[in-house]
């Protein structure tokens, strides 16, 4: 049997998809990295709104920054309706930064933090978002506890990792990570933060966990919501939101993660009506 790490993996994307992925990354090495993918712990670069962005060639990166900020408009992964104004963003599960550039462009004067917890992410972020005005980032995970764990992970899809201890072998490299975990209140106490505008959140199943320790007089002010589900306890913090959020919700059948979006209703009338047709698609 071959050793797992020379193995070459083929993403399933067919031929109009990566003619897509070349015409809006304008980048021969950002479409052929998207399209095989081989362990290797070389970064490369994509070129985007006149800003070099860092990922490691050979994984899963190039993925979510397609999604995030080559998918434009609408389409976009975390599209949040211009209208709005936040001045304090959370991003839960920061990656390598694409969401925090994402938001960074759409919403300049926004101080934005952002926690990502696996130690090499993390040193990619820092490259990535570091130098931007108004962006802190922090090198742990959010939870229901504070603690320090350590649990294996892919080295090749790095957002799959989640500090909750499930690991799902798909037959790449692995490795075991430490790292921390905290309690969003005690952070947010910490850093003085009381209001909060716009969270974006994907943390691999532990969504639920970090909402647990979000206050309500936070929570329910809070503007916009956008980010995924990744089990059922998604539809507990669904109900809880439910009494002071519209809620949009992409989920298949026989899935359990899934997307959504949370409107505060207090902020319903700033929508246009291309912004609530987006949301139904």
């Amino acid at each position: 049997m071959p050793d797992a790490a020379n193995l070459t993996f083929v993403s399933a994307i067919g031929f109009r998809d990566m003619i897509k992925i070349l015409v809006r990354s304008r980048s021969l090495r950002f479409t052929a990295d998207m399209v095989r993918q081989s362990p290797t712990s070389s970064l490369a670069r994509l070129r985007w709104s006149g800003r070099d962005v860092f990922y490691r060639s050979g994984t899963a990166d190039p993925f979510v920054l397609y999604q995030v900020l080559l998918r434009s408009g609408k389409k976009a992964e975390y599209y949040v309706p211009p209208g709005l104004r936040p001045e304090t963003i959370l991003d839960i599960g920061s990656n390598i930064g694409a969401s925090i550039l994402y938001f960074h462009r759409q919403f300049p004067d926004a101080k934005i933090f952002g926690f990502e917890p696996h130690p090499d992410t993390f040193r990619i972020l820092q490259e990535n978002v570091a130098h931007l005005p108004g962006v802190t980032i922090f090198n742990y995970g959010l939870g229901a506890t504070h603690q320090r764990i350590a649990t294996r992970a892919d080295q090749v899809n790095f957002g799959a990792f989640n500090t909750r201890g499930h690991f799902k072998d798909r037959g790449h490299p692995a490795a075991t990570v430490e790292c921390e975990v905290r309690r969003l209140d005690d952070v947010l106490r910490e850093i003085r933060i009381t209001q909060v505008d716009l969270i974006k959140i994907d943390c691999e199943g532990a969504e639920a966990d970090v909402f647990s320790t979000l206050p309500d007089e936070i929570l329910n002010h809070c503007q916009w919501i956008v980010g995924e589900f990744h089990d059922h306890t998604g539809f507990g913090v669904l109900a809880r939101l439910a009494p002071h959020f519209h809620l949009d919700l992409k989920k298949k059948m026989f899935r359990s993660r899934f997307r959504f979006h949370a409107c505060n209703i207090d902020k319903v009338q700033e929508l246009s009506r291309s912004d609530v047709d987006a949301l139904q698609r």
